[in-house]
């Protein structure tokens, strides 16, 4: 589900400023971006977000700002000569001059660095403050998310509705079917029949009759799915997150309803089970972003 939270909060002379995003995926895959002075924090900043979030495309931003932050950078001079010293030393050797420039320096490993240290330097508090302020913005995000999924569920309610109302007219259609069946071809046999001048055999009429019932009964793919449509609804109303099992219930529901289709034999069976394949479909991109 989409969604999107903040949290912040001061400590000290710096300001932590936590933003997350969270878009629809059906697994969780997290994109982290931490200021320099904290990264040593990303296992545990993933390890909150994984506590609050199970499925979900997120991103989120880890930032501190103010007076510490801005002078917790500085060059580190010995780094820099050591770099200038070996390109001219280079130079030399390969009897050329040196163009090498402090600008182009800059951009090598070590040449800034952190006066404070990364964060497995600094006190623990920092630390806590960072981690609660992460954990405030994945509360303000799953407020959102909550609003969502409660109107998700609400639409997949009224979804089964529908499917149950449709499962409940191919199940009084289907004896319709048997019966249709047998008066067409009865009036085959008849026709076919008296241009030879034979008689029907009600015996062999009865026997055809039970094969095409036989091959046209769905009464156990009727109870199947009355039975997934009464654990979907108990997923529904479960207050916990239920994404998974209602993704695979999605698919036991499809199976039932294509079997249906193939047994059925009838066109009026037939429609219905295009229109109850129609709203499965609908159902699925719903449950697929459902945690």
């Amino acid at each position: 589900m989409t969604g999107q939270g903040q949290g912040r909060k001061p400590f000290d002379q710096t300001e932590i400023t936590v933003e997350v995003r969270a878009v629809n995926n059906r697994f969780l895959k997290i994109q982290t971006r931490v200021s320099d002075a904290i990264s040593g924090l990303e296992p545990q900043i993933e390890s909150v977000v994984k506590q609050s979030l199970r499925r979900g495309s997120l991103q989120i931003g880890v930032y501190l700002s103010g007076k510490t932050a801005a002078s917790d950078y500085c060059l580190q001079a010995a780094v820099l000569e050591s770099y200038f010293h070996q390109c001219a030393a280079i130079a030399k050797k390969l009897g050329t001059t040196s163009s090498v420039t402090v600008a182009s320096l800059l951009l090598l490993p070590g040449v800034v660095g952190e006066s404070g240290g990364r964060l497995n330097e600094v006190d623990e508090l920092l630390s806590t403050s960072v981690l609660a302020t992460v954990n405030e913005a994945m509360e303000c995000l799953n407020r959102m998310r909550l609003a969502e999924g409660q109107s998700m569920g609400a639409e997949l309610a009224q979804q089964l509705v529908k499917l149950r109302e449709i499962t409940m007219l191919i199940e009084l259609r289907a004896p319709r079917v048997i019966e249709e069946y047998k008066q067409r071809l009865h009036a085959r046999l008849v026709q076919s029949l008296a241009e030879i001048g034979g008689q029907i055999q009600e015996t062999d009429l009865v026997r055809e009759i039970l094969v095409m019932a036989d091959k046209a009964d769905i009464r156990e793919e009727v109870v199947r799915l009355r039975s997934h449509f009464l654990q979907f609804q108990t997923l529904l109303d479960d207050s916990s997150s239920q994404g998974r099992k209602l993704d695979f219930l999605i698919q036991e529901i499809f199976r039932e309803v294509n079997t249906i289709g193939s047994k059925a034999g009838d066109a009026e069976i037939a429609q219905r089970v295009i229109d109850m394949k129609s709203i499965i479909e609908q159902m699925r991109e719903l449950v697929q972003n459902v945690e």
